[in-house]
C-alpha cells in the first residue's frame, strides 16, 4: 500500500458532453480491494481514499494516479454517445494487480506464446516436408502449389467466425478448440497423404481452419485479461511466438526428416505437441476466471437486469466498424503485413537460388538469418514502447511510431535490395553482393518486429469489447493478401522476364509505404461502437 499525491483530472460523459474537474487529492490505494459505490455511476476501491476529498464535479470521477489514468487512456470521441467499454476506472480495480495475480497473468501469456510457436511450426512443417513428399508421391508443381495453398483456404474461412465465437463464448475456449483442430489436421496428414491427394488437401484445410481462429481468440484473451499498461509487452510476447515458431521450424524440421523417421515424423511430433498444449491449457487456464477483468458492480447489475428481462445481446456493429478510420488503418496494415511476411516466406529461397546463385543447402541457412533478426528485435520493442508511453508519448503516437518503423524501415530496405539486384546480373554476383542483400533483408525483418507494438495492439486499443471480432475481420483481408502475394509474385516474375525487383521487392515496398501513410489516421482512443451504431440507425 502506497501513499501518493496526485493532481487528479477526471473526465466523464453526461448527456453527451465531456466535463472535467481538477482537484489535488491525497489518496491511498490498495491493489486488490473491492469497490464501493459513491454515487450514480461512480465507483472507487473501498479504503482507497484515506484523506482529502474528491471533487465530484463530473459523474464517474475516480481518484487515480496519473500513470494509471494514462494506462487507461479513456476519452470518448467527440459525439461518442457515452462512456466506452474500456478501462474506465483505475486498473487495479478491474485487474488483480497483486504479486500472485501478476504471476498468474504472465504464466497465461507464456502459454499463449507457446500456442503461437506451435501455430507456425505447423505452417513451416509443410514448406520443409513438401520437398521429400513431392519426390515420394511424384507431385507436379501444380499439385505442390495446391498442397501449400490448401492451408490458406481454411485459414481465410474462419477469421471472422473465429472473432464472433471468441466474442460470444470467450477466447480461451475458442483458442483451445482451434489448437485441437489444427493439431488433429497435422497428426493425420501422413495417413491422408497415403490415402489420396484429396485427403491430404482436406487435412491441410483442417489445419487452416484451426489456425484461423487463433489470432482472434488470443486477442480476446488478452483484451479481457491484460491491463492497458501491460498490453505492449503481452501482445509482443504472445505473437512473438509466431516468429520463434517459424525460426524453430526451419531449424529443426530438416534434421527430424533426415535422422528421426522421415517427413512423416515432423507431422506426428508437431501434432502431438499441440495435444499436450491443449491438456495444459484446459487444466490450468481455460476455466480460471481470475485472469480476466473484474466485472464492475454497475456492469453486473446491468447484465443481470438485461438477462432477467430477456434482452438479447447487441449485434456486432459492422456499420460503425466500416465507418471508422482507425479500423481501416488496421485493415490496410494487416493486409500489408501478410503480403510482406508470406510473400517473402514463400519466395525467398527461390530468389536466393536463381538471383544470387546460392546452393539449396546454403539457401536454407541464409533464409534463417532474417527470422533470427525478428526474434532478437522482438525482445526490445515492448520495453521501448512502454518507456516511450511512460515518458509522456501518447499511446496513439506509440502505435504510429511502431508501425512506421515496421513498414517505413522495411520499404527502404527492400527498395535498396531491388536496386542491388537490378544493378547486378547473376553472373556478376559475388560474396559481397550476397552479404549486402542478406544484411538489407535482415534489417527489413528486424524492423518488422515493431508490428507487435503497432498493428497487433491496435484492435485492443480501439475496442477491448470487439477486439477479437475486429482482428478476425482485418485478418481476413490479411489471409487474402497471403494468397495474392504468392500468386502475383509468380505472375509478375513471368510477366517481367524474371525480374525479382519488380515482381517481389518493389510491390511489397509500395504497399508498406502506402500503409504507413494510412496508419497516420489511427487513434488508440477507445470507441463505443455500440453507441456509434445506434447513431447510424437513428440517422
Amino acid at each position: 500500500m502506497a501513499s501518493v499525491m496526485s493532481a487528479v483530472s477526471t473526465t466523464a460523459v453526461f448527456t453527451g458532453a465531456r466535463v472535467s474537474a481538477r482537484r489535488t487529492t491525497r489518496a491511498v490505494r490498495c491493489s486488490a480491494t473491492p469497490v464501493a459505490k459513491i454515487g450514480a455511476g461512480r465507483f472507487v476501491a473501498k479504503g482507497a481514499i484515506s484523506t482529502g476529498a474528491l471533487s465530484l464535479a463530473a459523474p464517474a470521477a475516480i481518484a487515480a494516479p496519473a500513470a494509471a489514468r494514462r494506462a487507461a487512456s479513456v476519452v470518448p470521441r467527440a459525439g461518442g454517445g457515452g462512456p466506452v467499454e474500456a478501462d474506465t476506472v483505475a486498473e487495479d480495480v478491474r485487474f488483480d494487480m497483486t504479486e500472485g495475480g501478476q504471476k498468474k497473468r504472465w504464466s497465461m501469456i507464456f502459454a499463449l506464446f507457446v500456442a503461437f510457436v506451435l501455430c507456425n511450426l505447423d505452417k513451416v512443417n509443410m514448406s520443409v516436408a513438401i520437398v521429400p513428399m513431392s519426390a515420394h508421391f511424384g507431385w507436379t508443381s501444380v499439385e505442390k502449389g495446391l498442397v501449400q495453398s490448401a492451408f490458406f483456404w481454411g485459414y481465410a474461412f474462419t477469421q471472422i467466425p473465429g472473432g464472433w465465437l471468441a466474442q460470444k463464448y470467450g477466447g480461451k475456449l475458442v483458442l483451445f478448440a482451434g489448437v485441437m483442430l489444427w493439431s488433429f489436421g497435422t497428426l493425420i496428414a501422413p495417413a491422408c497423404a497415403h490415402m489420396s491427394f484429396t485427403a491430404l488437401l482436406a487435412s491441410r484445410f483442417l489445419v487452416g481452419l484451426g489456425e484461423g481462429v487463433a489470432p482472434s481468440a488470443a486477442t480476446g484473451v488478452l483484451a479481457k485479461g491484460v491491463p492497458g499498461s501491460q498490453r505492449s509487452k503481452a501482445v509482443t510476447a504472445t505473437f512473438g511466438g509466431l516468429d520463434v515458431g517459424s525460426l524453430s521450424g526451419l531449424i529443426i524440421a530438416p534434421p527430424i526428416i533426415l535422422y528421426l523417421g522421415g517427413w512423416a515424423a515432423v507431422f506426428y511430433l508437431f501434432g502431438g505437441l499441440g495435444f499436450l498444449w491443449g491438456a495444459w491449457w484446459y487444466l490450468k487456464y481455460m476455466k480460471d476466471s481470475s485472469t480476466d477483468r473484474r466485472e464492475m458492480p454497475e456492469e453486473k447489475e446491468k447484465r443481470e437486469a438485461e438477462e432477467a428481462a430477456g434482452v438479447k445481446a447487441a449485434p456486432v456493429p459492422w456499420g460503425a466498424f466500416f465507418r471508422n478510420k482507425s479500423f481501416w488503418a488496421l485493415t490496410a496494415a494487416h493486409f500489408t503485413w501478410n503480403y510482406f511476411s508470406y510473400g517473402l516466406l514463400a519466395w525467398l529461397p527461390s530468389f536466393l537460388s536463381s538471383a544470387l546463385n546460392v546452393t539449396l543447402s546454403k539457401s536454407s541457412f541464409l533464409s534463417i538469418l532474417p527470422y533470427l533478426a525478428t526474434v532478437a528485435v522482438t525482445t526490445i520493442v515492448a520495453p521501448t514502447a512502454d518507456k516511450l508511453e511512460a515518458g509522456g508519448m501518447s499511446r496513439t503516437n506509440v502505435r504510429r511510431l511502431s508501425q512506421s518503423l515496421c513498414f517505413g524501415g522495411g520499404a527502404v530496405a527492400l527498395t535498396a535490395v531491388a536496386w542491388v539486384i537490378n544493378s547486378t546480373p547473376p553472373e556478376a554476383v559475388t560474396n559481397t553482393t550476397i552479404a549486402t542483400v542478406m544484411t538489407l533483408l535482415t534489417i527489413c525483418f528486424g524492423m518488422g518486429a515493431w508490428v507487435r507494438t503497432g498493428l497487433f495492439c491496435g484492435h485492443q486499443d480501439l475496442s477491448p469489447k470487439y477486439a477479437s471480432i475486429m482482428l478476425g475481420t482485418t485478418n481476413t483481408a490479411a489471409a487474402i493478401a497471403s494468397t495474392l502475394s504468392t500468386f502475383f509474385t509468380g505472375y509478375f516474375f513471368n510477366a517481367t522476364g524474371g525480374n525479382w525487383a519488380l515482381s517481389l521487392f518493389l510491390p511489397i515496398a509500395f504497399f508498406q509505404a502506402i500503409s504507413v501513410l494510412l496508419f497516420m489516421a489511427f487513434e488508440s482512443t477507445p470507441v463505443d461502437f455500440d453507441a456509434e451504431q445506434a447513431k447510424l440507425k437513428a440517422a
